[in-house]
């Protein structure tokens, strides 16, 4: 059995297929969604179109990496770096430009996958929620979502715990295009982790820093047209840690 987080998602790709069916060629178009998306952040670790057949076919260049989760399902654990600058409101009312938090909102799961159903994704649904009730906002008020897909399988059922889709209904997420960069809600419109890259300890900070850019309009080629509000989901394990942002900008 493969070990390490690749063998848990594996787990949970294998446990969400018995339960709803085989969503595969989903989860390559999330790849490829994400990838091409990177193609336009002049951030990103890996800047290269594959195509949902290419993503969806087992080959020398995407073998099976951990149940049915293939290489273009896991995203690069690669190093990089990220910063934020907070201040409080007055002083970030002398900035030229500032971006404020409308809501942030943590929520812990039990941690043994066996004590839980993991395919909930409880503590990032009870995340979400909390979000929405401190900001006053709802799913439909959001202009794009960074979210955290360690693997292609986490995006599917990210899309489920956030909101667009009831259980086992996230592939019609992806196959309606409403993740899109032009759908109704864009989700990781600078590529992802899976295309930016997972550089562990900064992943959650400078998936802030894409939606900071994206609500100053300095996205460039990445920008979504008029973005006002963005959510930001991290979490850390296999969703036993959750993390909610809605940012909007304030200057």
């Amino acid at each position: 059995v493969q070990g390490g987080f690749a063998g848990l998602f594996g787990q949970i790709a294998d446990k969400y297929f018995q339960r709803y069916g085989d969503r595969s060629e989903e989860l390559a178009m999330i790849a490829a969604k994400n990838h091409g998306n990177g193609v336009a952040n002049p951030y990103a670790h890996m800047r290269k179109d594959f195509d949902t057949a290419f993503c969806n076919t087992i080959s020398d260049k995407n073998p099976r990496v951990a149940g049915p989760l293939r290489r273009t399902d896991c995203s690069l654990v690669s190093d990089g770096a990220a910063v934020l600058v907070l201040a409080d409101e007055e002083t970030a009312a002398g900035m030229a430009r500032a971006i404020a938090f409308r809501a942030r909102a943590q929520a812990n799961d039990v941690m043994a996958m066996s004590h839980r159903d993991v395919l909930e994704f409880r503590g990032a649904r009870m995340a979400w929620a909390k979000a929405f009730e401190q900001s006053g906002l709802t799913l439909d008020d959001l202009s794009l979502v960074e979210s955290h897909d360690c693997f292609t399988i986490a995006e599917l059922i990210e899309y489920e715990a956030m909101g667009l889709a009831e259980p086992g209904e996230g592939h019609r997420v992806i196959r309606e295009g409403v993740t899109q960069k032009d759908g109704r809600l864009p989700v990781n419109p600078s590529g992802g982790l899976k295309a930016k890259g997972h550089p562990i300890g900064a992943t959650g900070v400078s998936m802030h820093v894409m939606a900071a850019m994206q609500l100053a309009g300095e996205a460039e080629g990445m920008q979504i047209p008029d973005a006002k509000l963005a959510g930001v989901f991290n979490m850390g394990g296999a969703a036993v840690a959750n993390y909610v942002s809605i940012m909007e900008r304030v200057k």
